[in-house]
């Protein structure tokens, strides 16, 4: 159990902490008379429960209007998770209209806790709540952002940001992207002009008639893990290689001073591991791809070989191979997209070997969804199954393999669990993806959880509602 003072920790952190690293578990926030327990699967909030009675989701739908404080009396019970499925085992209102109600109650519940400037907080790894006791919220994600938008206190505006001499640059491994959650133009425009690693305080100072914005955009962005704190500090150089330093004054010594073309080589192959795709090429990060190519080009044609004394062909040798690694990724548009994402989550700077390896990473990535979807097709669910979880842990962001990693675990009934968190991460990533929805109210339906399984597929309908696959399962479970 790890234990944090919200004084020194605010909750934005905290929750932050959970989602980026998709923890399961349960939060405790104590301050009293608050004492609310957040229930997690995967990074994922799925339940609030408070000992506060204000609290209680039956008082909520009497303040609401709904049902009467009668009706709503069997919903209180002993065990505090239950109240979801004595909701929809009661039927008091329609599924839709349920499904509903229990999102904003627990948005009710969790968005004032941003705002708290004391109290303690303690987060318990467990096993995931039943799937039946869980509020299936749209987007975490956007919850998060809105309890964030929600802090009107300075104090604690001031804490979430923390250190402002820290600087934060693009996060390496983010399970979401800025295009993809749900910021406003304003926010969206603050955070895209983020380019280079820099201190908070300096990237504030942009926005001095929008500071507030600002900073709500940045405590966001931590806490999703979008940006990262980047240590303040120098590179730290390569280490000398004694043998190395001895060859190179030997080599210099034969080619001699006159052969400035042979020097310039040899300078460039010491150089390669410090520079990126774009700087090999020799040209802007901009440039078409016909001007990659010519470039590329005029490059072979420059550093030929067989043109430059025999003493010196390794290291041109070397300089050949990484050009055509760098032709083989800009040449093709979605390989260059993904490199020079890679490139913006470190700050803009030029490549070292952690760049190359998660690029290699990216591309181990996509070889194994292909051949996983090629195992499907076989029959061979097992070896799918190996090789989407390699995929999905240096891909967090493919929904569609945590789809099919989802299809593939549901095959065999020890596995359902799995599938259904794999499907529920999918829609994290994706929330408008129609065939994982269909595929958890699936599940549901034959784990007997019919309100549920009703709720996922009028999801779809809301989205698509001339989906025919949605429609005929809404239908046969409302006969049930």
């Amino acid at each position: 159990m790890s234990l944090e003072r919200i004084e020194i920790t605010p909750v934005a952190v905290i929750v932050g902490d959970i989602v980026q690293n998709r923890r399961t578990g349960y939060l405790t926030i104590i301050r009293p008379p608050v004492r609310k327990v957040l229930y997690w699967s995967q990074g994922e909030l799925v339940l609030v429960t408070s000992a506060v009675s204000e609290d209680s989701l039956t008082d909520f739908l009497v303040r609401r209007g709904v049902v009467t404080s009668e009706k709503a009396a069997p919903l209180t019970g002993a065990d505090p998770t239950e109240v979801v499925s004595r909701f929809h085992e009661a039927g008091l209102l329609e599924l839709s209209w349920r499904q509903t109600l229990l999102r904003e109650w627990v948005a009710a519940q969790f968005l004032p806790l941003f705002s708290l400037e004391e109290g303690t907080a303690a987060f318990t790894e467990d096993t995931a709540i039943e799937p039946e006791k869980r509020v299936f919220l749209q987007s975490t994600a956007a919850l998060v952002l809105d309890g964030i938008r929600s802090i009107t206190n300075g104090l604690v505006l001031r804490r979430s940001l923390g250190d402002l001499k820290r600087n934060i640059g693009h996060a390496k491994d983010s399970r979401f992207s800025i295009d993809a959650v749900p910021l406003n133009d304003n926010e969206r425009r603050i955070a895209t002009s983020l380019e280079t690693a820099e201190s908070i305080e300096t990237f504030l100072k942009r926005f001095t008639s929008d500071s507030v914005a600002a900073a709500k955009v940045v405590i966001g962005m931590l806490s999703l893990g979008l940006f990262a704190i980047v240590e303040n500090r120098a590179d730290t150089p390569a280490p000398v290689s004694f043998d190395d330093m001895q060859r190179d004054l030997e080599m210099l010594a034969i080619i001699g001073s006159s052969d400035q073309r042979s020097l310039r080589a040899v300078a460039m192959s010491r150089q390669l591991p410090r520079m990126d795709h774009y700087q090999i090429v020799d040209v802007p990060r901009a440039a078409t791809r016909a001007q990659i190519m010519t470039q590329a080009d005029e490059q072979r044609k420059r550093f030929d070989a067989a043109t430059y004394p025999s003493i010196v062909r390794d290291a041109v040798n070397t300089i050949n191979r990484r050009l055509d690694e760098a032709v083989l990724v800009l040449k093709d548009a979605v390989s260059r997209s993904a490199y020079d994402k890679l490139l913006a989550e470190r700050g803009g700077k030029g490549s070292d070997v952690s760049i190359n390896q998660r690029l290699t990473q990216r591309t181990v990535a996509e070889q194994n969804f292909t051949r996983a979807r090629d195992l499907t097709i076989q029959g061979d669910y097992y070896g799918a199954i190996v090789l989407l979880k390699q995929t999905v842990q240096y891909a967090p962001d493919n929904s569609q393999a945590w789809f099919l990693l989802g299809t593939c675990q549901e095959r065999n009934p020890k596995w359902l669990r799995d599938a259904t968190e794999s499907f529920q991460m999918a829609l994290s990533i994706d929330p408008n993806f129609i065939d994982a929805m269909i595929a958890l109210g699936d599940i549901y339906k034959l784990q007997g959880l019919v309100s549920r399984a009703q709720s996922c597929y009028e999801d779809v309908l809301r989205i698509a509602p001339e989906n025919q696959q949605a429609k005929s399962r809404a239908q046969a479970v409302k006969k049930r």
